[in-house]
């Protein structure tokens, strides 16, 4: 059997409709061997791109709604797609990751796992749609039952296009896969709002979030020219069996909602409503902010194995670009939380404004996080991931239990503590992986924090000086003073690396990867 990258059979794969007919000629179904570092920055633009144009679309569907929902009714979609996700999140999925981390795949590789998902994806769906009338009685949430069968129709069609993700992802051809999502989110929009100016309420977001992938499984089928052979090979999924299964164990404890379920069990919809309210907003941001380097860092960390000083160098770097974009954004957001509820969502959610903030403290980690899985899991060390991930759960479910009869305000700043206090074992396993020390590591964060925390005293001093104005006119003031101040700061704390953050994206600086 001729392997997927071997160049002799690149011709017959091609005619065969195995590989995407405009990826790089020497990426096929193997890795990219030079230019990576070229393609990693185009990916970043690229992903940037697929991130900041879906989290407008998002923002703006999400303001819209919540100035006709109420937090029962979010709380109660919420519910039914925390409930679908954890369904959905058992699937093999990960073994797509596994095409991409392998090094030499084979067609009955791709066949295998693309048919491996499908029987999965209809197995869940009849489990979950068969169950959704007995989860509704024991939630004591009426409506839940179609909801769940509507929501939980997305694992038919996310778990469809596992291996042509994997495809592009092992290729690089990060455009395709940011004009795939932003159709996608364009669909999702023009669906819910359509419904909601119908009147058809929380049923236009149920039926938003079956669009969208919808969407993105015609979009990804549609950009790459393959197509699945009637292969199910149990060999080729053994070859992919350790790694697979693995990575789909982190995609199990990276979707699992189990706050979600947990509050929404304990504290009803109207207070699940809230907490959703709150993790979305930063979820829009985060997606914005990570979305580029969750895309392209595994993808480049794992061509990076066994070229220890480059994978130092690019991680390190890659660090210091996420600090210095995500720190002012959670920090600023932080900051200037009630007037953005007023200006944008309404009064009927000002009580969201304490868990807002608890989530930004939450995101001046989740960046860096991304980065650190993406290592962790490159360098083939998934189980340890694996086990790390299963511990956070179950500390967050302990953590909820705890405290969720304090509110849902108190809940959430307790599971930011928690976070914290399990970043430095994160830590270790990083400075373990490229032999550095602890400062060495820290130092990245050094500048973007300390000139996040001039910014954070200009904010204040220009709010109490602007007491007296409209919300409007202060949000103005307190988002555009905030950002010339952080520039500044950061400009006068590191400038070097600005600048080479500059010319390495500009191309005036050589790459070697």
């Amino acid at each position: 059997m001729k392997k997927l990258h071997s160049p002799n059979s690149r011709a017959s794969d091609r005619a065969a409709g195995c590989v995407p007919p405009d990826l790089p000629e020497q990426a096929a179904y193997g890795r990219l061997r030079s230019g990576r570092t070229r393609a990693a920055i185009h990916g970043v633009f690229w992903s940037a791109l697929s991130g900041f144009a879906p989290a407008a679309v998002g923002a703006g569907v999400f303001t819209v709604t919540s100035r006709f929902l109420t937090p029962a009714e979010f709380g109660l979609v919420a519910l039914a797609a925390s409930i679908s996700t954890l369904a959905s999140a058992i699937a093999p999925a990960g073994f797509g990751q596994a095409l991409v981390q392998r090094e030499d795949i084979e067609q009955r590789h791709v066949d295998s796992v693309f048919w491996l998902c499908i029987l999965a994806a209809l197995a869940i769906y009849a489990v979950l749609a068969l169950s959704a009338p007995l989860l509704s009685r024991l939630m004591g949430a009426a409506g839940l039952t179609l909801l769940l069968q509507v929501i939980g129709l997305r694992v038919l069609f996310d778990l469809a296009v596992v291996v042509p993700n994997a495809l592009l992802s092992r290729a690089m051809a990060f455009s395709k896969m940011a004009v795939r999502t932003l159709i996608a989110s364009i669909v999702s929009a023009a669906v819910c709002l359509s419904l909601l100016v119908m009147g058809y309420g929380l049923w236009a977001l149920a039926f938003s979030q079956l669009a969208s992938s919808v969407a993105v499984c015609v979009g990804t089928l549609l950009a790459v020219d393959w197509r699945p052979g009637m292969r199910f090979d149990r060999a080729a999924l053994r070859d992919l069996a350790h790694f697979g299964m693995f990575a789909s164990g982190h995609r199990i404890l990276h979707m699992v909602r189990l706050d979600q379920i947990l509050i929404g069990t304990f504290l009803g919809t109207t207070a699940l409503g809230i907490f959703s309210f709150s993790q979305r907003i930063f979820q829009i941001l985060n997606d914005f902010i990570a979305g580029a380097l969750n895309t392209v860092s595994y993808t480049l960390l794992s061509s990076l194995q066994g070229e220890r000083e480059r994978l130092r160098e690019t991680f390190l770097f890659a660090t210091f670009i996420s600090s210095t974009l995500s720190f002012p954004v959670f920090v600023g957001l932080g900051a200037v939380a009630a007037d953005m509820v007023m200006v944008f969502f309404g009064e009927h959610w000002i009580a969201a404004v304490p868990a807002i903030r608890g989530f930004c403290a939450m995101g001046l980690l989740s960046c860096i996080g991304i980065l650190q899985g993406s290592l962790i899991n490159s360098q083939g060390n998934p189980s340890w991931w694996f086990y790390y991930m299963i511990a956070k759960q179950a500390v967050t479910a302990l953590v909820v239990v705890i405290f969720y009869r304090f509110g849902v305000s108190t809940l959430v700043f307790a599971i930011a503590v928690q976070t914290f206090l399990m970043w430095p074992i994160t830590v270790w396993m990083v400075l373990r992986i490229l032999e550095i020390g602890p400062w060495t590591y820290l130092k990245s964060f050094l500048a973007p924090s300390l000139a996040c925390l001039v910014m954070l005293v200009g904010v204040l001093v220009l709010r109490q000086y602007m007491a007296g104005a409209s919300a409007y006119l202060r949000l103005a003031a307190e988002v555009a003073g905030g950002a010339v101040i952080y520039g500044a700061a950061l400009a006068v704390l590191d400038g070097r690396r600005i600048v080479l953050m500059r010319d390495v994206v500009l191309k005036r600086r050589a790459v070697s990867a």
